[in-house]
């Protein structure tokens, strides 16, 4: 994948969100101009679309680097930036687990340095997410997050890691049943943070009490739980029908069956379903092991990422091409509805941080030419114009 400044382009397809077709043309990082344009011959097994940049608000590394090592700098946050990119994500928040609160802040201070620093990495970011240590401590709803690092929810930490971000914060995950938690959620929605639950075993009334706190999202639903649970009256349930609860989904074909992934999203419909990727440093990669934090994981020839000797999943080897395919093959969305959640819906739940899309003359260039094969649910990425800052090409 080329990376250059971004002067002029100019992309044909179906234009999202209703298809038609048009061509159009990219001059210092905005829309200069839009005009009808013929289909595309083969568009019956390959369909040329134009979309919006993917937003993929659960990135913990990519090509063979993560946010998580202890020893992380500016320069592997501008190296997995520059990889997310030639997938077709052009925004995304760089994902920090827990770990001991030195490191957690140290991995912070860095992130948020390249986000001043580097400009592309400033445009594609508009924050970082932080998921834990504020979890539940068990096998199960703990994942694999070190439970020697789990802590109780405390404002004076979580203030310690948002200084260490510099104010960067734009989302926290956590199990709100946990003493404190409750202050945190307040806190940190009060700071603008979007609040997601997540790795933990909340009833349904400290459920209800931290949606009255400000929490908004169910982190990565159905993943980061226990593996067996009441049939009836258990927490996934609960949010599955809790509309004040928007959802994340790695619909990766690892995480999800594909029955479960149908049932979610027709639970939360797109309108309130966002799907992420989860991504860590072996995503991008050949089979083999890598190191995630203070861990050795492993790809699978399969690209499940597991604990080695172990069926348990450690994040995700998947880029958001392949999550839009997998939830149109295996959700039963369409690929509009697709490209919506991992496109639009992100931005819609950060809006006071992230402007919204569009496609008209004079917009910003937020813009991804793919082809899309209906048949296998393959995309592949033509062209990444992300802006003024840099654009991606890859040659047909």
């Amino acid at each position: 994948m080329e990376i250059r400044a971004c002067e002029r382009a100019v992309l044909t397809g179906f234009c999202y969100p209703d298809g038609r077709s048009r061509e159009l043309r990219v001059a210092d990082g905005r829309i200069a101009g839009v005009a009808p344009a013929d289909p595309a011959p083969d568009s019956d097994e390959v369909q040329r679309w134009i979309v919006p940049g993917f937003f993929d608000m659960q990135v913990n590394g990519f090509a063979g680097r993560n946010f998580t090592d202890s020893r992380v700098t500016v320069e592997d946050v501008q190296h997995i930036a520059r990889a997310v990119l030639g997938t077709g994500t052009t925004r995304f928040l760089p994902t920090i687990v827990t770990g001991g609160l030195d490191v957690m802040c140290r991995q912070l201070s860095v992130i948020a340095q390249a986000m001043r620093r580097d400009p592309l990495v400033g445009a594609m970011c508009p924050g970082i997410h932080v998921e834990g240590p504020f979890i539940r401590p068990e096998d199960g709803p703990r994942g694999a997050h070190p439970r020697e690092h789990v802590r109780r929810a405390s404002l004076a930490d979580y203030d310690r890691l948002h200084e260490a971000a510099s104010g960067r914060i734009a989302m926290l995950t956590l199990a709100p049943e946990l003493p404190g938690a409750l202050e945190v959620i307040r806190h940190a929605r009060g700071q603008g943070v979007v609040v997601g639950v997540g790795h933990h075993r909340a009833d349904a009334a400290a459920l209800e009490a931290a949606i009255e706190a400000g929490a908004r999202l169910s982190t990565h639903l159905g993943n980061g739980s226990d593996a067996e649970l009441p049939r009836h009256d258990n927490y996934i349930w609960q949010q599955l029908g809790e509309d004040r609860l928007w959802a994340s989904f790695i619909a990766d074909g690892h995480h999800l069956p594909p029955a479960t992934l149908r049932c979610m999203l027709r639970a939360k419909t797109p309108a309130r379903s966002l799907l992420i990727t989860d991504a860590v440093g072996a995503a991008g990669m050949p089979p083999g092991r890598y190191r995630l934090g203070d861990i050795e994981v492993e790809r699978t020839p399969t690209g499940r990422v597991i604990l080695p000797g172990t069926p348990f999943q450690a994040g995700s080897a998947a880029d958001m091409p392949t999550v839009i395919g997998r939830a149109v093959l295996d959700g039963g969305v369409s690929f509009v509805e697709a490209v919506t959640m991992a496109a639009v819906q992100p931005a819609t739940l950060m809006s006071h941080r992230v402007a919204p899309w569009s496609c008209e003359q004079g917009q910003p260039a937020d813009l991804v030419e793919l082809d899309w094969r209906p048949a296998d649910g393959s995309i592949m990425i033509r062209q990444v114009v992300a802006g003024s800052v840099l654009s991606a090409a890859r040659s047909a």
